[in-house]
């Protein structure tokens, strides 16, 4: 991708900052990422839609990011347009029991407005890192609560249809996934519908779920989150500390000795290592039991902006060699 001109006309087009070049560890919570080609970060949520719009329409490979939690970013990094939500998308309106953000919004802060507003049922996402947007992709949940259970319409940009809302419905929201995985849309805003309850109440509720999650998970140290589905009705993190795991290490990442489901950057690890680390676990977990993990952390790399690389396909291609799973 020629990315002289791709610069000169995001710069005319005057949206926001753009940068070449820019490292990609500097936006993900792994602290792991080559360069983007281009690196844009527009400051409106018209500005977002007017960047997709062009690289639509001008075919070039593009891709959202909001705070990166939950994905693992290629060494090489991504050849493409990378578009940031962090300033874009993060207005926040209240209308009780209605609340609308945009998907750059962090959803500790829309747990924290929530609460404020004396609204209910955001509490089980005050430990879930990252943005509104990445939560409503993966149907991010925890502590019992997912975003299934809040959503009531989504604003998409659907690169065949333009902008658009659709009812919750419509995004088939499924364990730790939704039709925003498999359709050319993005999320750039969307309404939930909560329950009037005292601040009191929600916010003994958010101290108990921030206070487990301390206690059980690497809170502090670079990581993307639960690194692998669960093949329920097992658990993940018990599939891979029954294995021995805990406290693995290739290079700088490590798989937590707190949590088995999470692997951390102990400095300076590579995209390689904790796909090398993934390997192994889901290799003595398969030996063991018969059960093939699935990846819950999204790979950002060859194959993204219009094709997503298969897992099976990416070990290979990235040097780890990975042919049993």
């Amino acid at each position: 991708m020629k990315v002289a001109p791709l610069e000169e006309e995001l710069r005319t087009m005057a949206i926001g900052d753009v940068k070449v070049g820019e490292l990609l560890s500097r936006h993900t919570s792994f602290r792991i990422g080559g360069p983007a080609s281009v690196f844009v970060e527009p400051d409106t949520l018209d500005g977002v839609v007017r960047v997709l719009d062009w690289a639509r329409d001008e075919h070039l490979p593009y891709f959202i990011i909001g705070q990166g939690t939950n994905i693992l970013v290629s060494d090489r990094g991504v050849d493409a347009i990378v578009i940031s939500t962090a300033r874009g998308l993060r207005q926040i309106e209240i209308n009780p029991p209605l609340m609308r953000a945009g998907s750059g919004v962090l959803l500790t802060k829309l747990c924290h407005v929530a609460e404020r507003a004396q609204l209910s049922g955001l509490e089980f996402a005050i430990s879930i890192p990252g943005t509104l947007g990445g939560a409503l992709v993966m149907n991010a949940g925890a502590h019992g609560g997912a975003m299934v259970e809040v959503v009531e319409s989504v604003l998409v940009w659907d690169a065949i249809r333009g902008v658009r809302r659709i009812q919750a419905q419509d995004v088939q929201f499924q364990y730790r996934q939704s039709r925003f995985m498999n359709n050319p849309w993005i999320a750039l805003e969307a309404e939930l519908r909560l329950k009037p309850c005292d601040s009191v109440n929600i916010r003994r509720t958010m101290q108990h779920n921030m206070e487990y999650r301390k206690k059980s998970q690497p809170v502090g140290e670079p990581n993307a989150g639960s690194v692998f589905k669960n093949p329920l009705p097992h658990y993940a993190g018990k599939l891979i500390e029954n294995v021995g795991a805990k406290g693995w290490r290739v290079g700088d990442a490590q798989v937590s000795t707190l949590h088995a489901n999470f692997i951390v950057n102990r400095g300076q690890a590579r995209a390689v290592d904790v796909l090398t680390l993934m390997r192994r676990i889901r290799l003595f977990v398969y030996r063991d039991t018969g059960i093939i993990l699935r990846p819950e952390v999204r790979w950002i790399g060859p194959g993204e902006g219009g094709a997503t690389a298969t897992w099976e396909n990416l070990w290979y291609e990235e040097g780890v060699g990975l042919r049993e799973l």
